[in-house]
């Protein structure tokens, strides 16, 4: 927990860092962005999953979704495929060769 709140406080450092390094209107914009800026509520996820859920129904391009996740795996594999290293050359590599 202390760890987390270190890392938040060096963030919030390095940010008043930045701002302080900003032009007078750089920092001026940036105040004028902050204060219309609206608080926006969270919602769970869950509600988030629904309401994307048919977010691709209207796509001509997919017809069956399995048949295009399959057709995704198949080019990700052959791009893995194609950069394989080589084992014997990372041992080489290992050794100090």
């Amino acid at each position: 927990m202390q760890r987390t709140e270190a890392i938040q406080g060096e963030n919030f450092l390095d940010v008043i860092k930045k701002i302080e390094g900003m032009t007078s209107s750089q920092q001026r914009f940036l105040q004028e962005m902050l204060s219309q800026r609206k608080q926006v509520p969270t919602l769970p996820k869950k509600r988030i999953l629904k309401k994307s859920f048919g977010l691709w129904a209207d796509r001509g391009d997919i017809k069956s979704s399995t048949d295009y996740v399959n057709q995704l795996r198949g080019e990700w594999q052959s791009r893995l495929e194609g950069i394989k290293p080589n084992r014997n050359l990372l041992r080489r590599q290992k050794r100090g060769r």
